[in-house]
């Protein structure tokens, strides 16, 4: 796998989720074990979520043809760290009872994608 099939993927789950944020907070919430009042609650979090993952999305788009240079390798090691502190607070929050067994799931993207950008950030990779 190359670091542009990586952009490719994260474009689609990033996008995804930004839309349904954006436009459907509370309904994005449900199916990790958040109650209707909390979600309630949350929906104007939950849209600059959205939101944020839209830029994302807009980001991997953007870069992900561009040549291997110090700009790009700098924007993989920024989104590996980004990921990484999103795969701690998420286990964090899952671990403490926040979510449903869902939530392991959003552990896992953290991890996964963490786990990736660091490959072509800072190990070998970090020519493609």
């Amino acid at each position: 796998m190359n670091l542009n099939t990586v952009f490719t993927i994260n474009v689609v789950i990033a996008g995804l989720f930004g839309v349904g944020f954006v436009f459907a907070p509370e309904a994005m919430q449900a199916p990790y074990g958040v109650s209707p009042e909390q979600a309630a609650a949350s929906a104007s979090m939950g849209r600059f979520f959205g939101a944020s993952n839209l830029g994302y999305a807009m980001l991997f788009w953007f870069i992900r043809g561009t040549a291997a240079s110090d700009a790009r390798t700098a924007v993989v090691k920024a989104v590996c760290l980004g990921f990484g502190a999103s795969f701690l607070v998420s286990l964090i929050e899952q671990m403490s009872g926040t979510f449903g067994p869902m939530g392991w799931s959003t552990v896992a993207l953290y991890g996964i994608f963490a786990a990736v950008y660091g490959y072509f950030g800072f190990g070998k990779g970090a020519e493609a």
